[in-house]
């Protein structure tokens, strides 16, 4: 019998430096893993429309030249690849104190995520795992330790 794989949330900053390949760092190697199919990826709208609009600021699609077309297919590529939750679980008043953080981590909640894996040291990451009553709880990492745990798993 096939082991389950781990299921996951990629914040939208560690999407967006694994998408642009900026250099070989722990978020490429993420991204890479779930190409591959290491992980279930777990995605709402919310999280590719901050992909779509981060990827689109001129400063960033200068670093690549992107265009258009090419944000869309990126895109659609995430859709195809990640399984779909509509990440709008509203009952997590103070948990992250970021209302911009919220749709992440209910996508999280509602996919039955086993991690979040993010860079945001300041409101997500210090909350280290967040326990709800009927739901799997979310453990919140740094790209370094999801990898650390794609490996042993």
């Amino acid at each position: 019998m096939p082991r389950a794989l781990v299921r996951a949330v990629v914040d939208t900053n560690i999407l967006v430096r694994g998408i642009l390949r900026r250099r070989e760092a722990a978020a490429v190697r993420v991204f890479d893993s779930l190409v591959r199919g290491d992980f279930q990826p777990l995605i709402s709208d919310y999280i590719l429309s901050e992909v779509t609009k981060t990827l689109q600021e001129p400063e960033v699609r200068a670093l690549r030249r992107l265009e258009d077309n090419e944000i869309d297919a990126i895109v659609g590529a995430l859709r195809d690849v990640c399984e779909f939750v509509p990440g709008d679980y509203q009952d997590l008043e103070k948990v992250p104190r970021d209302l911009k953080d919220r749709p992440i981590v209910a996508a999280g909640i509602e996919g039955g995520a086993h991690f979040l894996v993010t860079d945001d040291r300041r409101d997500l990451l210090p909350l280290k795992v967040i326990l709800l009553a009927g739901y799997r709880p979310l453990q919140i990492v740094t790209p370094g330790d999801f990898l650390r745990h794609l490996g042993a798993h």
